[in-house]
């Protein structure tokens, strides 16, 4: 995914330093255009197929060409689940308007599923309908790779630390990849101080391995650009050295904003919590992740 580098300081710039000429309507025009534009920003990111379509012009003006096809391709390939997506938020948030009972897969409250990188999109489908042995034995080894960081040796390494247990599992009405009915678990947690423990353990539900290797992905031809840079070896290094660091801060943030932001927003509003929680995330781990960029380059020129 790709989010474009954003700055929420315009926002608290003109709610602190308001114009005082008001009679000039372009000028309070466009004070009012910098202040929704994190609001702008905000719902854009909440829309999976807007939020990785919006960085493409930018990406291929600045020669990024390969990641650009990269997240083109993933839209159109993700763009059934990303629908589906949309369409239970709109339907949960319709529902709490009108007064009516929500339809859920579970109880978002309790418990968190496991957010899967492939299930419901076009490759999956495409998966599904293998019929040679050979091919269903590699579909099956790709589905049993697409896991969250929960159940990897990071996650079980971050549970024990944490103190982090699986209760009882409970069915939802959520599918796996091969078609059968999703379980879900509560993520018990004792000593839980503000609740941080069980949150991470979200977290760690929501993010997958296959999305964060795709992520990973789309910094590397950054990373290759960068060797380019410089003249001699000792310039060619530092520069890569930077765009690694640069890389490495920008997946880290937004991965840890939309992840912990989108837990947040599930539990508290449901499906509708959890695209809007995700779309700030976005905006909040960009910020981040640009803001920690500056402070180490700050007296380097933009790479």
């Amino acid at each position: 995914m790709s989010v474009n580098n954003v700055s929420l300081s315009a926002q608290s710039q003109y709610i602190k330093q308001p114009k005082k000429n008001f009679d000039n309507q372009k000028e309070s025009n466009d004070s009012i255009g910098e202040i929704l534009k994190p609001v702008e920003d905000t719902v854009v990111n909440s829309v999976a197929p807007a939020r990785r379509i919006v960085g493409i012009p930018d990406m291929i003006k600045q020669g990024d060409l390969i990641p650009a096809l990269g997240l083109a391709a993933l839209t159109v390939v993700s763009l059934p689940e990303d629908c589906r997506d949309i369409k239970a938020a709109y339907d949960h948030s319709a529902c709490v308007l009108t007064k009516k009972r929500i339809p859920i897969a579970y109880n978002y409250k309790k418990y968190q599923h496991d957010f899967s990188f492939l299930r419901g999109t076009l490759l999956h489908e495409a998966m599904k309908r293998v019929k040679s042995e050979r091919g269903k034995k590699i579909v099956d080894v790709i589905y049993k790779s697409d896991k969250t960081l929960y159940n990897t040796k990071l996650g079980y390494w971050l549970k024990n630390v944490m103190g982090i247990t699986d209760g009882n599992p409970v069915v939802s009405s959520c599918k796996t990849l091969w078609g059968d009915k999703l379980n879900v678990q509560k993520v018990v947690v004792k000593n839980d101080f503000l609740g941080l423990k069980e949150l991470t353990g979200r977290a760690l539900k929501r993010t997958t391995v296959l999305g964060l290797a795709f992520t990973a992905l789309l910094e590397v031809p950054r990373i290759i650009k960068s060797f380019t840079k410089g003249e001699k070896q000792e310039e060619k290094s530092k520069s890569v050295a930077k765009q690694f660091v640069k890389s490495g801060s920008n997946v880290l943030g937004i991965t840890l904003g939309m992840g912990y932001l989108g837990a947040i927003g599930a539990k508290k509003f449901g499906a509708a919590g959890s695209l809007l929680g995700i779309g700030i995330g976005a905006l909040v781990g960009a910020a981040s992740s640009q803001k920690i960029n500056n402070m180490l380059f700050k007296d380097k020129k933009k790479s």
